[in-house]
């Protein structure tokens, strides 16, 4: 019996049903492994592109409290007039690395870069006719020039849409007159400045995938309805944690936003991986003394999200994303929308948790602990 005859025999529960993996692009597929998905919602949402009305969300997760706690945020939310979101910046990029012989012929090549915009562009975008090469941008390090090519990419995610277009544009160029003039040695289609499913400032500052923000009001008489707590105690204990983690060098500021973006990206057939570059997010709260309301606002700069191409291509992932209602034209937006405005009610329902005292007993209580917890504090 040979090592891979070994592993199958030995699957219990990864099995194999060619119906649900048919389309899988994956290398060796074996089967597929189901993770438990929650329904969170229903949650008022108002925002680009049409969205507008109750929207539910496909939570895939193993963790207790996730979505009874996004739920309850979605009530508190819903009692309070709903959540609206704004797209802000919509590109994908990747970022080839010119090799030179020495620092004084990168220089020349890094001058010489805004003249072959258009050049770049035409091999590009003869690629797919949905990619649009928006921009290029080259930084100087050493004997090399890294080159940003921002791109716009439709309804999909476009890791692969722009390594494609990028490759082409890189090897025309490559083959061209103007490459031997340069004394260009060689190209790299990446050196890692995309930091892609990476977290980086670079991608906070400037967008990579969808940036969005997702604001909405909690009145008093919601809050402490809903929550079990006043809204200027919450605004307290959120304005105390921001120093701490301020304290901690934490980048950015959310409790745990990243909960939603994880179980959304699983359920929705996004690249899990670039959970890691979506993280980035910052909640903001401010208080009205005079009506006793909080605005509360959470910024995404990077969520790379896409509604066609990838894992959507999955009948599972397609299913979830109908519950989005994320399909059709503006789609890709409304995944991003949805996403940042489930991950708010997720987060000031924790936060409301740990305000009044309830986030352990929660814990115990969904979790399925035999013992009974109650708060001394």
């Amino acid at each position: 019996m040979d090592s891979f005859t070994g592993i199958m025999s030995q699957l219990k529960y990864i099995n194999q049903d060619e119906v649900s993996i048919r389309n899988a692009k994956i290398e060796n597929c074996v089967g597929s492994v189901k993770v438990p998905v929650g329904i969170a919602g229903p949650l008022n949402i108002k925002g680009a592109d049409g969205t507008e009305g109750l929207f539910h969300a496909p939570l895939a997760t193993c963790e207790a409290t996730l979505v009874a706690s996004c739920s309850r945020g979605c009530r508190l939310f819903n009692s309070s007039g709903g959540i609206q979101f704004k797209l802000l910046r919509d590109t994908m990029t990747r970022c080839p690395v010119f090799w030179f012989s020495c620092a004084v012929d990168a220089a020349s090549f890094y001058d010489l870069l805004p003249d072959l915009c258009s050049e770049f562009r035409d091999a590009a975008e003869s690629t797919s006719r949905y990619i649009r090469l928006m921009s290029i941008e080259p930084r100087l390090v050493g004997s090399t020039v890294h080159v940003i090519f921002e791109y716009e990419c439709g309804n999909a995610a476009g890791q692969n849409m722009v390594t494609f277009a990028t490759q082409e544009a890189c090897d025309r160029f490559s083959a061209s007159n103007t490459a031997l003039v340069m004394k260009l040695e060689k190209i790299t289609i990446e050196g890692q400045l995309s930091s892609e499913k990476c977290l980086s400032w670079g991608n906070i500052l400037r967008s990579r995938g969808v940036a969005v923000m997702a604001w909405g009001t909690i009145t008093k008489t919601a809050c402490e309805s809903v929550l079990g707590v006043s809204t200027w105690d919450l605004y307290q204990l959120i304005h105390n944690s921001k120093e701490a983690a301020t304290r901690n060098g934490q980048l950015g500021y959310s409790a745990n936003q990243a909960n939603v973006v994880a179980a959304m990206f699983i359920a929705c057939g996004q690249d899990a991986a670039s959970v890691a570059e979506s993280v980035y997010s910052h909640l903001t709260v401010e208080f009205n003394r005079e009506t006793e309301e909080l605005e509360a606002s959470t910024y995404f700069p990077s969520l790379p999200v896409g509604t066609v191409g990838g894992g959507t291509t999955l009948d599972t992932q397609r299913e979830a994303l109908e519950i989005l209602g994320c399909t059709g034209p503006g789609s890709k937006g409304r995944l991003a929308g949805v996403i940042a405005s489930f991950a708010l009610a997720l987060d000031i329902s924790t936060l409301a948790a740990i305000t009044n005292g309830t986030f352990t007993a929660s814990h115990y209580k969904l979790a399925r602990c035999t013992g009974h917890y109650r708060s001394k504090l």
